[in-house]
């Protein structure tokens, strides 16, 4: 036997080895991916993150609204705001229905009285986000 197929013997055998390899260790990446996506401490971490951003946003479109720095929003303030495109399309990205500005201004009024603060707004935000459902209303 030739000393070329001696060494394309010994690739072939390097390539199979290095395949088989790469084969487990692929099995066992996932098997670790899967495992973590269960956790529940990682999924409960995951819900915080994503509630902490929406909170921010949520904030961001209050203070975009609360224009006069008051730090409580009123009717007019809240739907003169709604009538541009872009706080409805913010509205909608964060899964809230603003077609109807006087319910959806009552909704959060959590105190009747007629002004929204940081807290009614990022909670009734946070409540109504979907679907209002039948307790809501």
């Amino acid at each position: 036997v030739g000393a070329a197929w001696v060494v394309v013997f010994l690739m072939y055998i390097c390539f199979a080895q290095m395949a088989v390899l790469n084969v487990i260790t692929g099995y066992f990446c996932q098997s670790a991916v899967e495992g973590a996506a269960l956790d529940p401490e990682l999924v409960a971490q995951k819900v915080l993150a994503a509630k902490r951003m929406y909170t921010d946003r949520i904030t961001e479109i209050f203070n975009e609204i609360d224009v006069d720095g008051s730090g409580c929003i009123t009717l007019h303030e809240f739907a003169e705001h709604l009538e541009d495109d872009h706080t409805k399309a913010y509205f909608d990205s964060l899964g809230l229905d603003a077609s109807d500005v006087w319910t959806l201004f009552k909704l959060m009024d959590a105190d009747s009285g007629h002004e929204i603060d940081l807290e009614e707004f990022t909670s009734g935000c946070l409540r109504l986000r979907g679907g209002a459902t039948s307790l809501d209303l």
